[in-house]
């Protein structure tokens, strides 16, 4: 059976009590010294491997001197173990972050937008962050024909946009795949679907202000075995018709300054 990564919940704790151990200007063996607890349980706990109890995290709180609104975000973390992490996205954002660095392969979905891992930064200052694809590992991005036709950021932005798309698909690590408006109806929203090889997979859903993780198999697996591909073009014919998307909008500049 396919191990687990430590659930989003306890990802983002671990993270938070390391930064606020750091914070505290102390080294992992005097916090355990002052809680009577071995050395490799603080590690264990700062990396998601050892779920911490609220009562850990309050001890721990204690000696790091964190209190109010903090802390108490803090423990509702440690209690929550729930089937899926809904919170803001500033909150996600360096979870995510970690769980990309840490995956084999990053599957992307952009139905109304670029997905963020292929946004230039011009055209993520108009819509939001951004980031850059990691390197040596395998990145498929599917995305819908009207995101290659939507004016973001004025007629300069997006057509740096999509040249740096046609950019990306030549790396051998990236999969470039549209959904031509042609395919008609299918299941679409805007997701990240994260594979750990022989750890199971995650998948990560962005709102407007909030994000939500899904961990358990089932809540997964629709994802993980979604019909997208056999609608998409693929990569030869998706850089093709983004080539196209790019010369359509060249001609349309050159008869505006005629």
């Amino acid at each position: 059976m396919p191990k687990s990564k430590p659930i989003p919940q306890a990802r983002a704790l671990a993270e938070a009590l390391r930064v606020a151990r750091k914070t505290a200007k102390l080294a992992a063996t005097e916090v355990a010294d002052k809680l009577a607890w071995s050395q490799p349980t603080i590690s264990r706990i700062e990396t998601g491997l050892r779920a911490a109890s609220a009562e850990e995290v309050s001890a721990l709180l204690a000696v790091y001197q964190v209190t109010g609104e903090r802390r108490e975000a803090l423990l509702s973390l440690a209690r929550d173990n729930g089937p899926c992490w809904f919170a803001d996205v500033a909150s996600q954002r360096e979870t995510l972050a970690q769980y990309e660095k840490e995956a084999t392969k990053i599957v992307a979905f952009g139905t109304t937008l670029v997905p963020e891992l292929l946004r230039t930064p011009a055209y993520a200052r108009v819509v939001g962050s951004s980031g850059a694809v990691p390197g040596q590992k395998r990145f498929v991005a599917y995305i819908d024909e009207a995101v290659l036709r939507r004016q973001v950021g004025g007629p300069q932005v997006m057509t740096q946009q999509l040249r740096h798309l046609v950019s990306m698909a030549e790396r051998p690590t990236v999969e470039l795949r549209v959904i031509p408006f042609a395919a008609g109806a299918y299941p679409g929203g805007d997701y990240v679907l994260l594979e750990f090889g022989p750890a199971r997979p995650l998948v990560y859903l962005r709102h407007r202000r909030t994000g939500l993780f899904l961990h358990r198999p089932g809540d997964v697996a629709p994802y993980v075995q979604s019909t997208v591909d056999s609608v998409a073009l693929d990569p030869v014919r998706s850089v093709r018709l983004i080539e196209s998307v790019v010369e359509a909008r060249s001609q349309r500049g050159e008869l505006l300054r005629q």
